[in-house]
């Protein structure tokens, strides 16, 4: 009862600062309206593209995420058949294969011409090769079949090399120590209308796939695998070329055990069934994966479950993609990515195992990305960890229309995001992924620059101190300016005014002479915040990024760690840098807590934020390096608490441990070059101007950045968060504390040395 209690208190505080926020944010916008290299301005011009990706709440339509996926509800297990591939091939009917006919030897099965047809429950040994036909199931919807591949190659100009048209439940067993190919041509003779089959081994009802066997299935039509029900794999070496999809299955695919190795045109892994919510899910739970493919590596319609396998996954788009939600409890994998690494619309939820992104546009991406336990290593050239607003995809609603069976092939290659698109385009002329081109890996073009790297300096005759503005030129005709209505302050209380400021007086710089080299303070979000409040169109009370433990460790050309909404920090070890100019290793709309873990963000001070508060003494520090620069953090005494060696070049550091207490003094040295700070739980104040207006801050205390800063502008920035006893006590349960449930359902970059 206490826990909810407090996790509703966080949330009407959240509610509150939202509120506040939002009017502040509206005044300084309005505020700055006539002021170059703004937040506002800048933010609302490099929000475009994640507007588009991420989502704005504005633009959404209110989805009832909870009505889509039921996890209680699924079927992750393997019956014991699925697992038994034993046969007694005595008592077998066997199919021998022979150019292009086949001669059938007991009960069940009938071969006419260069078809074979199957047509009652029972166990199949089939071999040799069929140059040009087919072997079909057709039985009735209550036979269970047995189809074992003894060494048979069959392949099919115009249609499946394998085809189940009914049964209750076809077993495709590969026999040991055998290889057997399935094979379909590039156009298949279909009746008017329709679209189906579409897939070298095409099955309407359930399919499973089990022994220690090979297998190589060629889809020159579309799909190399596709199931219409469940498609089950448990053992057996698999290799898969398909122009579309490699391995399907509608309502959910299931994978114990076995190896894999796909080339896809479209997705490598696939469940497509968004109409129930206890179906479209993908469960990798064992085997051996390599998935190049030219859209997403693993796509799931509702939820993403890993809980074990291990191997790579390179592909044009996502690498792991889910509509809804995910979840990773075991399994060892490493992918790159045109696009995400990991990206669930709703929530990524890590209870274990090891996720190495070694290359990607943004590393995870969710609307809540919550990390337990295990490791997360991320290079990204844009953001590592983004939490966006979740949105209902083109891809989602179109998947209604392969739910239909209509479409040809091209619409529906369309519909199901099978983009084909050239794994160059994204960015890069040698086919790599993740990388921009003319940029090295894990940096990105600055917008806003000037030859030297800075911002813009303001209009000449601004005066950031009184809010003057230049005189507007002789000549200037108001009637250019746009028509339209102010925008209406947004309803509830006005935010109060800071202690000695004016109606319309732009904030003041905090008591306190600034650094020699004009230190700058340390603190929470707002850039050119004036007022404060989150400047953000895509700003959202629903994004959480939560480190709970594990260790995660972040190269990014984008901000490290960025969320719409909170970030919050209870345990664990979380090590990043960023190398954008315009961008910081820490990066919030309304707040961010620590009240735990192991904490050192290395990125550059023209955009840097601190904590907004938490019961973890923390601090920002003035302290730069170059590339492989070896940082250490080291307490009073002189004992180090984390060493981290930063892949790319920084200014500045965010740095907590559970060693510091409030005031403790410590030291961050950068290749033997120290500099000192005091850690507490309260942010010091200020904020400075640079790329996207600066250094941000929500400061009370007049205190001045700890060690050497740059030049800076005096304006305030944001402030939110939740208390440090609703952080404590959600834990692992994320925001709205159902992550834990979930969870229980569900069964790189440079890294850094925490010293005990």
């Amino acid at each position: 009862m206490m826990k909810m209690q407090n996790l509703e208190t966080v949330a009407q505080r959240r509610r509150r600062w939202a509120r506040g926020a939002a009017a502040s944010a509206l005044v300084a916008t309005l505020a700055l309206s006539g002021c170059a290299g703004g937040t506002y301005g800048d933010g609302a011009a490099e929000s475009g593209e994640s507007a588009g990706e991420g989502g704005g709440a504005a633009a959404t339509e209110a989805v009832d995420w909870d009505a889509l996926i039921d996890i209680d509800g699924m079927d992750f297990e393997y019956s014991n058949r699925d697992k038994d591939a034993s046969y007694d091939a005595a008592a077998a009917t066997t199919i021998t294969l022979a150019g292009a006919g086949a001669t059938v030897v007991g009960d069940g099965a009938v071969a006419d011409g260069s078809t074979v047809t199957i047509s009652a429950a029972g166990t199949y040994v089939v071999s040799g090769e069929l140059a040009d036909g087919a072997l079909v199931v057709n039985a009735t919807d209550q036979d269970k079949v047995q189809v074992v591949l003894a060494g048979a190659t069959i392949r099919n100009a115009d249609g499946p090399a394998l085809e189940v048209q009914q049964a209750d439940k076809v077993f495709v067993t590969l026999a040991d120590g055998t290889q057997n190919t399935l094979a379909d041509g590039s156009a298949y003779a279909l009746a008017d209308g329709e679209d189906e089959p579409n897939a070298a081994l095409f099955s309407k009802d359930d399919l499973t796939i089990n022994g220690t066997g090979a297998l190589t299935v060629e889809g020159n039509y579309r799909h190399g695998v596709n199931s219409k029900d469940d498609l089950v794999i448990t053992g057996g070496a698999i290799t898969v070329t398909a122009v579309e999809d490699g391995l399907r299955g509608k309502d959910c695919v299931k994978i114990a055990d076995g190896s894999f190795a796909v080339t896809a045109g479209g997705d490598g892994v696939k469940s497509s069934n968004d109409e129930d919510p206890t179906r479209g899910f993908v469960s990798i739970d064992g085997g051996t994966f390599a998935l190049d493919v030219q859209d997403d590596g693993v796509q799931a319609a509702t939820y993403l479950r890993i809980t074990g396998g291990e191997g790579a996954v390179r592909a044009a788009d996502h690498a792991l993609r889910s509509e809804v939600e995910a979840a990773m409890t075991g399994g060892d994998f490493t992918v790159e990515a045109g696009g995400k690494g990991m990206n669930p619309e709703t929530r990524f939820t890590m209870d274990g195992g090891s996720l190495a992104v070694t290359g990607c546009d943004e590393g995870i991406e969710a609307e809540e990305v919550i990390i337990n336990d295990g490791v997360l290593d991320i290079v990204a050239s844009d953001d590592g960890i983004n939490a966006a607003v979740a949105e209902r995809s083109d891809e989602t609603v179109d998947a209604a229309g392969d739910a239909a069976e209509s479409g040809d092939a091209t619409g529906d290659a369309t519909a199901e995001g099978s983009s084909a698109v050239d794994p160059g385009a994204s960015g890069s002329t040698d086919g790599s992924f993740g990388a921009p081109a003319g940029g090295q890996e894990g940096q990105r073009p600055q917008d806003g620059q000037g030859a030297d790297g800075q911002a813009p300096e303001p209009p000449e005759g601004f005066d950031p101190q009184s809010g003057e503005r230049p005189e507007m030129p002789e000549d200037f005709d108001p009637s250019q300016l746009p028509e339209g209505d102010v925008p209406a302050m947004p309803e509830g209380d006005r935010p109060e005014l800071p202690e000695g400021m004016e109606e319309g007086q732009m904030p003041q710089r905090p008591d306190g002479e600034a650094g020699a080299d004009g230190a700058m303070p340390q603190g929470g979000g707002g850039g050119m915040g004036v007022v404060g409040g989150p400047m953000g169109a895509n700003a959202s009370e629903d994004c959480l990024i939560q480190i709970n433990g594990g260790t995660v460790t972040i190269q990014a050309g984008g901000d490290a760690v960025d969320s719409n909404g909170y970030v919050e920090v209870t345990g664990g070890t979380l090590l990043g840098a960023s190398s954008g100019n315009g961008d910081s290793a820490l990066d919030y709309e309304y707040g961010a807590t620590v009240t735990g873990g192991t904490v050192l963000l290395a990125g550059s001070a023209g955009m840097a934020e601190s904590f907004t508060e938490g019961t973890q003494p923390f601090a920002l520090v003035m302290a730069q390096g170059s590339a492989g620069a070896k940082v250490t953090v080291t307490d009073a005494a002189g004992t180090s608490l984390v060493d981290y060696t930063a892949p790319v070049a920084f200014q500045c550091v965010v740095v907590s441990a559970p060693q510091l207490a409030e005031g403790d003094a410590g030291t961050v040295s950068v290749d033997g070059a120290a500099t000192e700070f005091t850690a507490s739980t309260t942010p010091t104040a200020g904020g400075m101007g640079g790329q996207r207006g600066g250094m941000r801050g929500d400061f009370s205390g007049g205190e001045q950045p700890q060690g050497d800063g740059g030049q800076g502008r005096d304006f305030g920035g944001r402030r939110g968060g939740q208390n440090a006893e609703g952080a404590q006590d959600s834990g692992a349960q994320g925001q709205g504390g159902n992550t834990a449930a979930r969870s229980n359902a569900t069964a790189g970059a440079p890294q850094g040395e925490l010293v005990a």
